[in-house]
């Protein structure tokens, strides 16, 4: 369990959702409101954002747990493919992007992508091992 990157998230998640509240709060609120009430909402506000969150998180692994044990009767070059897929996808786009950095280095045939191939390749980088990075850190730190 790694506690800092937790409390990094949450400490995030409640900064940035704070800001969306208190602009809430002061847009919405009557003014004569006392400073401690609005403090009692902004709190509850963030309790249950985070409980939201927590109940997301759970909900991706009931859909991983759900797809484990449907695939446990499947023949094997289907479990194969459920697990391989995304991972596979992923570093090629990482490979063809690394030898677009490299290749001009060593004289390789350049491969020529647009801006458009560059930026979905980036994306498919940054969804897979960001998403998975904090699917694990989540799971960390609420289990």
């Amino acid at each position: 369990m790694t506690p800092v990157i937790g409390d990094a998230i949450e400490g995030v998640l409640k900064n940035t959702l704070g800001k969306a509240i208190d602009g809430f709060i002061g847009k919405y609120l009557p003014p004569s409101m006392t400073e401690e009430k609005k403090a009692e909402i902004r709190q509850a506000e963030l309790s249950l954002a985070m409980e939201q969150y927590k109940l997301a998180i759970a909900d991706v692994q009931g859909g991983r747990e759900l797809a484990a044990k449907e695939s446990d009767g499947a023949p094997a070059w289907t479990k194969a493919l459920t697990v391989t897929h995304r991972p596979a996808w992923s570093f090629a786009m990482l490979g063809i992007f690394g030898w677009t950095v490299v290749a001009p280095y060593f004289s390789f045939p350049v491969i020529s992508l647009t801006e458009v191939h560059k930026d979905i390749m980036q994306t498919v980088i940054i969804f897979y091992f960001g998403g998975r990075s904090i699917e694990k850190v989540a799971g960390m730190r609420w289990g």
